[in-house]
């Protein structure tokens, strides 16, 4: 019997780029959870995802919020920052563990799998 593999969470507000993120990783076998905002993403959390593809700014906050919540809940889930901010370098300043992968937009498909495979296995 397979055991269950924890889906996969992705935290973006902008539909066409949650969109694109959401079809290579499904293509991929991942079993897709995704979340347009901060709220919605704390919300998901509860899914105990293997790994979550965030987004730093978000339209109703910051996806640092995302991070903490991670982290302070001890999830195991590895956490892959999607940004085009140039500054994810503010994420030292904060008293939690870092993502496990930083990746600036924009950047390939086989980048954003290779982010997302380490330590962590297609459902």
């Amino acid at each position: 019997m397979d055991r269950p593999v924890s889906p996969l969470l992705i935290v973006e507000d902008d539909p066409g780029t949650r969109f694109a993120l959401s079809r290579v990783l499904r293509c991929r076998g991942w079993q897709i959870l995704s979340a347009s905002s901060v709220a919605e993403g704390l919300s998901l959390l509860k899914a105990e995802p293997s790994c979550v593809v965030l987004d730093l700014d978000l339209a109703d906050g910051c996806g640092e919020t995302v991070l903490r919540q991670i982290r302070e809940d001890g999830l195991p889930s590895r956490v892959v920052i999607s940004t085009a901010s140039s500054d994810a370098s503010r994420l030292a300043n904060l008293d939690i563990r870092w993502p496990d992968t930083i990746l600036h937009k924009p950047f390939a498909a086989d980048e954003l799998l290779a982010a997302c495979r380490k330590g962590t296995s297609p459902g």
